[in-house]
């Protein structure tokens, strides 16, 4: 076995230690998403395919429950946790097994990607271990949800495309597995569709620039191959769709371009349109895109660059710029900020850029080893250092930083979780007790989680913008019987009052606090 394979070999069997321990220590879903995919793998697994039987948005203004799933956020994180759902009932670990094994490669697209570009086995090692620990990325990379299969086809499609032939292929294979994953994975495949036409200079003629028609014949030849991939991994999932909404993609998710207020995401009878929009004004328009700008900036300094790797990585992507996955990555990074701050700027800002980004990991933290060792080269020969020893104390610097960072916002985030939706058990027994039947439907903060906690089917509480009269039209709309009320729903002191909600039982206490009401037929 050579030296590489054997580090490869290490490093993976090192990653699937770290990331199933880390799994053994989330028992549960700890905010909307992975309890999304949770409750979407619990309900293939126990029968009920790809219908949901809850609503948490009303963009595409369903009719009923249940309605055809998967119509905002995209299917595969919840087809890869069914199987071991149907083999481990009730084990939120069993859930995580396939995450845990996707994110544990991970780290050897980092190794791969720096020994590739920078040369170094050092690097190399120093890349995979800074994609393992990852910073704010590392808790999420077990959970049933998007990070781990998102970076793992994203980060993938982007290093190999330079290729052609059936490497093309492959590429267009991945960039659909990673739509697959998230709506927001289509943006790689002009990325990489068009790789030809980024990474090959054009003949110059006359003074004048063109592409020559050999790149443009080789271009062509290479989107063929990716599109051709492209829909043979996304191609089903749009028949699907056409069959269940009429259209091959969900139109109710592009409501999110006329967001004003991320609430606006779970507002009940809302005109969400481009009228409604400019109807806001442009001074207020022009204020949250250049907030998003901001935020999504600072996010990428502290959740991707770790604060301290920003100036080593873009050292060395600029050293690197021949490398073709390294422009490559970068077009896609710019891509994915200015949709997610200019486009989709709410939901962008709450968590869109953060997974989107994750893609783009492995070749920030090999350009940053890059960087590093130029940067300790460049200052050494001016101080007269042991170049070779300081590269190498300051590359376990660097790693030792990355580690406690991501160990340090893991602990945090773990904690926090714990305790996340504990309520929901607490009105399912109430509810279980006072026999009232599974048919029941309940209105919850966290829709997916109150049925995968329950089994009862659920829809979310409207945006409280809208006043109980929109909770009430919701509630009477999809047969509603009950509403759990927490801090999500701002109460008054003395609880909400009205003649069609009876409060018939409580837990806990001030911001802990949850309410759960009967809904009085008309």
């Amino acid at each position: 076995m050579s030296r590489e394979r054997r580090d490869l070999l290490v490093l993976f069997l090192l990653s699937l230690v770290v990331r199933l321990a880390t799994a053994a220590f989330i028992s549960r879903a700890g905010y909307m998403d992975p309890a999304y995919y949770a409750a979407g793998a619990v309900n293939l697994a126990e029968g009920g395919g790809l219908d949901e039987p809850y609503i948490w948005n009303y963009l595409g203004e369903p009719e009923e429950i249940p309605q055809p799933g998967f119509l905002y956020w995209m299917p595969l994180p919840s087809l890869l946790a069914a199987p071991f759902a149907a083999s481990f009932p009730g084990s939120f670990f069993a859930l995580q097994i396939p995450f845990a094994l996707l994110s544990a490669l991970l780290p050897l697209v980092g190794y791969g990607v720096a020994r590739r570009a920078v040369g170094s086995r050092r690097s190399a090692w120093a890349a995979g271990l800074i994609t393992l620990f990852s910073g704010f990325f590392f808790p999420h990379w077990t959970l049933p949800e998007t990070f781990a299969p998102f970076a793992l086809f994203g980060s993938l499609a982007l290093w190999l495309a330079g290729g052609n032939g059936w490497v093309s292929l492959l590429v267009g294979l991945l960039v659909g597995l990673a739509h697959l994953t998230r709506a927001d994975g289509v943006m790689l495949l002009p990325v990489v569709a068009l790789a030809p036409l980024f990474l090959q200079k054009p003949s110059i003629t006359d003074h004048s620039s063109r592409i020559t028609s050999h790149v443009l014949r080789l271009t062509l030849h290479h989107s063929l191959f990716v599109v051709l991939g492209y829909l043979f991994a996304m191609g089903p999932w749009f028949i699907r769709n056409s069959v269940a909404v009429g259209s091959p993609l969900a139109p109710g998710g592009a409501k999110t371009l006329w967001l004003t207020h991320y609430d606006d995401l779970y507002c009940y009878g809302c005109d969400l349109s481009l009228q409604s929009y400019l109807a806001w004004g442009w001074g207020n328009i022009l204020q949250a895109k250049l907030s998003a700008l901001s935020v999504n900036l600072q996010r990428f300094l502290g959740e991707n660059c770790l604060v301290f790797l920003l100036p080593l990585a873009v050292i060395g992507f600029y050293r690197l710029r021949r490398k073709p996955s390294f422009p490559l990555s970068l077009i896609y990074l710019v891509l994915v900020y200015l949709a997610h701050s200019l486009a989709f700027t709410y939901p962008g800002v709450r968590g869109g850029f953060f997974h989107a980004s994750s893609a783009v990991l492995p070749f920030l933290f090999a350009a940053a080893m890059d960087g590093l060792e130029a940067t300790v080269k460049w200052v050494g020969q001016r101080r007269r250092w042991k170049i070779r020893q300081a590269t190498a104390v300051f590359t376990v610097a660097v790693v030792a930083g990355a580690v406690v960072f991501g160990l340090y916002a893991g602990r945090a985030k773990v904690r926090a979780w714990q305790g996340v939706d504990r309520a929901y058990e607490r009105v399912g027994d109430w509810m279980e007790q006072a026999r009232i039947g599974e048919e029941a439907v309940v209105m919850a903060n966290n829709a997916p989680a109150f049925w995968y906690y329950t089994r009862h089917p659920a829809v979310a509480v409207p945006a409280h913008t809208g006043g109980v009269e929109a909770l009430l039209a919701a509630a009477d709309r999809y047969g509603v019987t009950y509403v759990v009320l927490d801090r999500n729903w701002p109460l008054p002191p003395d609880g909400l009052v009205h003649p069609r909600l009876q409060r018939v039982a409580e837990w806990g206490e001030g911001a802990l606090q949850v309410v759960l009401y009967e809904v009085i037929v008309r």
